[in-house]
């Protein structure tokens, strides 16, 4: 008898209020039929190969390569040669991403279509690959989503032409100062863009562009950034290292201990015994 080909399909979902699905998928002896997705559906190929039709086309993506379907564009898909088929898929509420990329492009686009279904990106495969690692999260922050969907928004407007850069002012608008403020009092909560635009009376995708113009961080950077500034000023008034992650937004002490290092190159408690001695 010979042995069970290897098929597995997971997925996992953000919630409603983020508007992402991830699926990784291991296919060995099956094939898609024809169908078309809702979402905004892109992702990469890991192993094997992916063979695919769409639009009257046929396409081989290879490891490493970017698959991208707008919107209701039928295809079907299946392993390319004995090799077992893995890839990565993010499926995006098309609601949600249309109004990222009208912010990424300053409002010059009504609705985002991609121009290329199978081609080589590797800033978008980072991007694609980290995305779906924060939503597979147990402890997932929708704000660290939030600024990665932007930055896929960004990417791929840029690939079209129609990305307008961010442009730096030291003007700190009064509505935008509004939200900083918001994180800075409730900076041990688990904000969200939603919270944040709320504070500041703008729509959520204006708002994304406006607070990195405003303060050179998207608002997940400067979350995290006072979250470390706060956490270092408790370090050096002698407070245990593991008695501030909590306080502070972080899930857990590893949690703290990765955004602290990576700012610094030392673990919260490597940094006190320094500044104490």
């Amino acid at each position: 008898m010979s042995a069970a080909k290897d098929n597995t399909f997971q997925f996992v979902n953000s919630g409603r209020d983020l508007g992402v699905t991830v699926l990784n998928a291991v296919m060995s002896d099956f094939a898609y039929g024809r169908h078309a997705h809702e979402e905004v559906a892109m992702g990469v190929t890991l192993d094997g190969l992916q063979e695919f039709s769409c639009k009257g086309e046929r396409f081989r993506s290879s490891p490493g390569d970017i698959i991208l379907f707008n919107p209701d564009e039928a295809h079907n898909g299946n392993p390319g040669d004995e090799t077992a088929l893995k890839y990565t898929m993010l499926y995006l509420d098309p609601v949600m991403f249309n109004g990222l990329a009208r912010s990424a492009a300053d409002g010059c686009l009504a609705e985002y279509r991609a121009r290329e279904i199978n081609f080589s990106d590797p800033v978008l495969r980072a991007l694609i690959l980290r995305t779906a690692r924060l939503v597979e999260a147990p402890n997932r922050s929708g704000l660290e989503i939030e600024s990665c969907l932007y930055g896929l928004a960004r990417r791929l407007t840029s690939r079209i032409g129609l990305y307008r850069p961010d442009g730096w002012t030291d003007s700190k608008d009064a509505l935008l100062l509004r939200a900083r403020d918001y994180i800075h009092d409730n900076i041990g909560d688990d904000l969200s863009i939603d919270d944040l635009s709320r504070a500041a009376h703008l729509s959520k995708y204006h708002f994304i562009r406006l607070f990195r113009s405003q303060f050179g961080l998207t608002p997940h950077q400067y979350v995290i950034n006072h979250r470390i500034n706060r956490v270092r000023e408790e370090l050096a008034q002698g407070t245990p290292s593991t008695d501030v992650a909590a306080r502070f937004g972080f899930f857990d002490v590893s949690h703290m201990n990765r955004h602290f290092k990576r700012a610094y190159g030392l673990t919260p408690r490597q940094y006190q015994i320094q500044f104490t001695k």
